[in-house]
C-alpha cells in the first residue's frame, strides 16, 4: 500500500523537514520553494545590484564626498 503525502497541507516546518531528509524529491522542494517565495517576511537576496542601486550608490557616495570636503574646509 503507497501512502501519498500531501505536501501542501504540511506546515513550512514539516514539510521543510520531509525536504531535508528527502534531497531527491523534486515535487516536495518545488512546493516549499514556492511557499518561502510567497510568505510575507521572508528575506530573499536577489544575488546582485540592479540600476537603481548603483545609481542610489552613486548619489549616496557623491554626498559623503561633499559632506567630507566641506568638513574639511
Amino acid at each position: 500500500m503507497t501512502h501519498e503525502l500531501n505536501f501542501e497541507e504540511m506546515s513550512r516546518k514539516e514539510l521543510r523537514t520531509y525536504v531535508l531528509a528527502h534531497r531527491e524529491n523534486e515535487e516536495a522542494l518545488r512546493i516549499y520553494m514556492e511557499r518561502l517565495h510567497n510568505e510575507p517576511g521572508i528575506i530573499r537576496y536577489t544575488g546582485g545590484l540592479n540600476e537603481e542601486d548603483f545609481i542610489q550608490l552613486e548619489q549616496l557616495l557623491s554626498r559623503e564626498v561633499k559632506d567630507s570636503y566641506s568638513n574639511e574646509q
